[in-house]
């Protein structure tokens, strides 16, 4: 059998050898290479007995700490070990491999978990590795959470190496820091990964392994970095199978009681391969007998796992997939089926959970009246989605561009905020050299972890705004926040404010995924998904912007003429430019926190109430819109009920014509002082004695979806003789905000005017519904002289 072109890339030290018979040739010197044999691929689709012992932190409560102490003292000791390890030559060291080769990991067999991990690293050709050709050595690849924790659990590397010959003063001060010094050449990994790897070794095979910390020198984020991570995508394809680590089922270690759900989490997943048998399906959705089992399901949905931004290509690469939870494990099929099913059933579980005693169960109902914030379930429709794939399971064409999954995954986070585009790049439409219509790619830009947060988000909406001819970018809750302190290596760069026109997830509908847990936070998105314009409020005008001091339409080089073509009706009309702003050390911006945008301001804010608290419509936000409670309608001003539904159905789709009775009936439901209480309303619709009407709680869902935290707000309008303007406005909306077109947007938008040295500049406050423009009536209102006068440019910061 021909051999794949694999050599050590590291010195291999004594001590600790793998057991005989592994196969495995020992490296002879530090500059001398050896072939590996090619190892099977060891079978996990079925359970496999281990002998399990209670020794170390790998089965055994963790006592309370004092984790401030615990950390400084980690800190001091940590600092000392790795001056000694440095001096001695006993840290694994990495050699830089070619942008062609890989890294794999050969993880030396053992007869239980307590026992020392002894691994070797082959770099290995690209093109000789995968389970397709007997010839290629086939591999895994994980899929885990980094976690919390320092990185101090060592993973020693076999062969031979010499103990350090030193002095005995040299010898005490090592054997008192590193007493495992004797075991040779190591690095060390999280608490989580250790976990991951003891639980993923194999009693009596070599298991080869693809790990993304250890395969990747992390630390050479110029070179090998973004090589290696700009192939990931053939990385996970090419593997036999990627291994889901969840965890333990004992908590993240950090904080001081850490809670035991092993047993409730293998329960679980039984009971996941038991739902999927579709004729048990009804009655287990039914049988309060069951109600732990779906609550624990969903407890173990909500693993940190499932809340990671690179767990999406990883398992939407993957040709085949397992979960892993301590022990246990399962086909990730069987496991994304369930999800599945659970959603589909959501309802009649919730109820289940209503009806429980349980503390923790009645949280579970009292959390989730919507599955949307839960990250398994998106993560579940957004792999099923992503790719188009052959019937061996090869893939050949995304679906889904960079912009729609930038602003649709919100959900997932990276302990990186960079990571928010980088994660992505691999399984995007644009990955491809041309489209399913033969058209050529505009590429987004490369991954760059030498460029700030600022930058690479920029770079990005740049990209977007040129390639869709489209500002509503802008106005999606998209960005990881930025930074609020050094993170070391994986913030090597200075800490950026963002600018109010980069809006970050925590303002999105759910927030963060764990703010999510507890509830909805803000209302939809007005302006909608990605690739789809639901309104178009600046009249199809295109974007004129400048981000910074970038010139103006410029992008990788290539010159862009979409983003500074001026709108139609301007003519050759110069547009007022504002003048630049300079700002303070204080205020920690600079000038490519500056986005100029043309537009025009259509009225300023008169009238605020809210935010509007768990959709609860005032007397006062009914009387703005038209209504009048002591008088007999017959029907709901347009005013009203359309923009409580932002005159579109959930889907983005003109309202169907039944909203109009489904709002009538809903003031009916009008308490004493006026309100209408629509989440309240939805609430009780389960009770058999205030049973609602099917149409309108599917109108009061929509009311509820769109002004959850939004502000109602009138505006007088700019031009004479106009009715005043009504809508709904952001959270944060103050009486005289602007409210204004943005050319290339598709809904109007709320800028704040502010000043610094007697400059003048604005702040993005967010987007906003206002009747009667959303679809262009502010641009025809005005003859082309009008239009022209009042076109300006914004400084937005």
């Amino acid at each position: 059998m021909s051999q794949p072109n694999s050599t050590m890339d590291t010195q291999e030290p004594t001590g600790g050898a793998p057991p005989r018979g592994t196969g495995r040739k020992r490296a002879l010197s530090e500059d001398s290479s050896s072939s590996f044999p090619i190892y099977k691929v060891p079978k996990r689709d079925e359970e496999r007995p281990v002998i399990a012992q209670r020794v170390g932190y790998w089965n055994e409560s963790r006592p309370p700490q004092n984790m401030k102490e615990k950390v400084k003292a980690n800190f001091v000791n940590a600092a000392k070990r790795a001056s000694q390890l440095k001096d001695h030559k006993l840290l694994y060291q990495y050699k830089r491999i070619k942008p062609t080769e890989m890294r794999l990991l050969y993880i030396s067999p053992a007869q239980s978990r307590n026992m020392d991990l002894f691994v070797s690293i082959g770099t290995i050709a690209d093109k000789r590795v995968g389970s397709q050709n007997s010839d290629c050595q086939a591999y895994e690849a994980l899929s885990y959470h980094w976690g919390p924790g320092p990185a101090d659990k060592p993973v020693y590397l076999s062969g031979g190496t010499k103990e350090p010959k030193i002095g005995i003063a040299d010898l005490i001060l090592l054997r008192s820091l590193v007493p495992d010094y004797g075991k040779g050449q190591r690095f060390y990994v999280r608490p989580s990964l250790d976990q991951a790897l003891r639980h993923l070794r194999h009693q009596t095979e070599m298991v080869i392994l693809w790990v993304d910390a250890v395969c990747i020198n992390q630390s050479d984020e110029k070179g090998e970095k973004p090589e290696q991570i700009a192939k990931m995508k053939d990385i996970y394809n090419k593997a036999e199978r990627v291994c889901i680590w969840l965890g333990d089922g004992k908590g993240n270690g950090v904080n001081e009681k850490v809670e035991d759900r092993t047993k409730d989490f293998h329960a679980a997943m039984d009971f996941s391969r038991e739902i999927i048998q579709l004729k048990r399906l009804e009655a287990l959705s039914q049988d309060s007998s069951a109600t732990k089992y779906w609550s624990d399901l969903l407890d173990l949905m909500r693993c940190s796992w499932f809340s990671r931004r690179w767990v999406i290509q990883e398992l939407a690469l993957a040709r085949k997939a397992t979960i892993h939870c301590g022990e246990k494990t399962i086909p990730w099929q069987e496991f994304a089926d369930a999800i599945g099913l659970f959603a589909l059933n959501f309802d009649k579980i919730r109820a289940l959970f209503r009806s429980s005693k349980d503390d923790r169960i009645f949280s579970n109902y009292r959390n989730f009246n919507e599955l949307e914030p839960l990250g398994a379930k998106v993560l579940v429709d957004a792999v099923t989605n992503t790719f188009r794939k052959s019937v061996d399971d090869n893939i050949f064409e995304p679906v889904f561009d960079l912009e729609t999954l930038v602003s649709s995954l919100t959900f997932f986070e990276s302990s990186d905020p960079r990571d928010t585009i980088y994660a992505l790049l691999n399984i995007s439409r644009e990955s491809l050299s041309v489209d399913s219509q033969g058209n050529q790619v505009i590429h987004p830009p490369k991954p760059d972890y030498e460029r700030d947060i600022l930058e690479v988000y920029t770079d990005f909406l740049e990209w977007v705004v040129f390639t869709t001819n489209s500002l509503d970018m802008i106005c999606r809750q998209w960005a990881m926040p930025e930074r609020v302190k050094p993170g070391g290596r994986k913030n090597p760069t200075p800490i950026i404010t963002l600018p109010s026109w980069i809006q970050t997830i925590n303002k999105s509908a759910w927030g963060l995924q764990e703010q999510g847990f507890n509830g909805r936070m803000n209302g939809d998105s007005i302006v909608g998904k990605a690739g789809r314009r639901r309104y178009n409020a600046s009249r199809g005008m295109s974007p004129v912007v400048q981000f910074g001091k970038r010139r103006r339409g410029h992008l990788n080089g290539k010159q862009n003429t979409r983003t500074q073509s001026a709108p139609s009706a301007l003519g050759t009309v110069q547009i007022p430019r504002a003048r630049d702003v300079a700002f303070g050390p204080e205020r920690k911006q600079s000038p490519s926190h500056r986005l100029y945008v043309t537009g025009i301001e259509i009225g300023h804010v008169t009238w605020t109430h809210g935010p509007v608290s768990r959709s609860v419509i005032t007397k006062d936000c009914l009387e703005k819109g038209g209504w009048k409670k002591n008088e007999e309608m017959t029907r709901v001003p347009d005013k009203l009920w359309r923009t409580l539904v932002a005159d579109r159905n959930a889907e983005g789709e003109n309202p169907p014509p039944w909203y109009h009775r489904a709002a009538l009936h809903s003031m009916a439901l009008a308490d004493n002082n006026g309100h209408i209480a629509c989440h309240e309303q939805l609430e009780q619709e389960n009770t058999p004695s205030n049973k609602l009407p099917h149409i309108v709680a599917e109108y009061l869902k929509r009311v509820q979806a769109v002004t959850w935290n939004r502000k109602f707000i009138e505006g007088y309008p700019k031009a004479a003789n106009l009715d005043p303007l009504f809508g709904l406005g952001p959270p944060d909306t103050e009486e005289n905000d602007r409210i204004c077109i943005l050319f290339g947007c598709s809904v109007p938008c709320i800028l704040r005017l502010c000043e610094t040295n007697n400059i003048p500049y604005y702040q993005f406050v967010g987007e906003a519904y206002i009747y009667g423009r959303m679809d262009g009536e502010a641009i025809t209102m005005m003859n082309e002289e009008d239009l022209e006068k009042n076109t300006r440019e914004f400084v937005i910061i």
